[in-house]
């Protein structure tokens, strides 16, 4: 049996010099975080791999990631292969003792041009009581960051599948940088979108995850120019938060309503629904844009094991 174990991959960061007073945590950001996950699927002999991150943006199970990230489970809008969050066993005391749960996603709204996804995952209920349990999640930003202001992700990149896709040792971890430039168009065909470029690495599976300023989520990571012989990995691309506000979700019942419907992003977050900085007096742009995909495809592998690894 294989013993890989995740190594480094370049531009960590000591998550002990990390504030998150805010959230409710008053020290460092614990390992693994409650509010920020991976994202799985299986092929059809049963190997398992970790295709993104994703995060949370209520309490209740709306999350974020990058859409390319959603799309990768799908051919010519077909779903090909199960989608599962990650639920993190975590000291937030989300579900108690058990490791981890397969947690499945309700809808997914992807963006039109951006490369963002918005979603809400099934509700989880303590067994015991039958309540509805909360999580921790981030705020989300709609304003756009200062260059030059210190930014990090938190995902889950540095990871290792073993035993053919059937165990993952996973080492999340925190990665930090600056922002280089702020723009509402990088270019026509990889960021044609309200961008962030970023000296954060973007390693593979941390697509989708937070861009993070002081303790506020201002975009979501999308891609990082690889490196070649002639040049440096970087640099890397994020999603402003603001891509976001196209979003929309079919069947949701909003707080003091009783009848399921269509609702915006800007519905969700003026009905208290999202966990937003700076909604007050923001506006939609247009009609919702996009489209809505259901990955309902029921996973029929068995159950991976999962090691997940301290800080190093």
């Amino acid at each position: 049996m294989s013993d890989i174990r995740p190594r480094r991959l370049g531009g960590e960061i000591d998550p002990r010099s990390w504030d998150f007073e805010p959230l409710g945590q008053t020290g460092p950001l614990p390992n693994p975080v409650g509010h920020t996950f991976p994202l799985i699927t299986h092929d059809e002999n049963g190997r398992w791999r970790l295709i993104g991150t994703g995060f949370y943006v209520s309490d209740s199970g709306f999350f974020v990631t990058a859409k390319h990230v959603i799309e990768e489970v799908y051919d010519g809008g077909r779903q090909r292969s199960p989608l599962l969050i990650v639920q993190l066993n975590s000291p937030n005391g989300l579900f108690g003792a058990s490791e981890f749960l397969l947690r499945p996603i309700k809808q997914c709204w992807l963006g039109d041009q951006a490369d963002v996804a918005f979603g809400v995952a099934a509700p989880l209920t303590n067994m015991a009581t039958g309540q509805p349990l909360k999580h921790w999640c981030w705020t989300l930003s709609l304003t756009p960051p200062d260059i030059g202001i210190q930014v990090a992700t938190y995902a889950f990149p540095n990871h290792a599948v073993l035993e053919d896709g059937r165990r993952f040792r996973l080492a999340p971890h925190a990665f930090g940088g600056r922002v280089d430039d702020v723009g509402d168009r990088r270019d026509s065909v990889m960021v044609p979108f309200p961008f962030i470029q970023v000296s954060t690495r973007i390693h593979g599976a941390a697509s989708g995850g937070p861009v993070i300023a002081g303790s506020h989520v201002v975009g979501i990571n999308c891609t990082e120019y690889v490196a070649d012989v002639d040049h440096p990995a970087g640099p890397g691309f994020g999603a402003q938060s603001r891509c976001l506000t196209d979003a929309f979700l079919d069947d949701v019942v909003l707080p003091g309503e009783s009848v399921s419907r269509r609702v915006t992003f800007h519905d969700l977050a003026r009905a208290g629904c999202l966990s937003i900085a700076d909604h007050a007096g923001a506006t939609a742009t247009g009609e919702p844009c996009g489209r809505l995909v259901f990955p309902h495809m029921p996973p029929t592998a068995a159950r991976p094991a999962l090691e997940v690894e301290t800080y190093v």
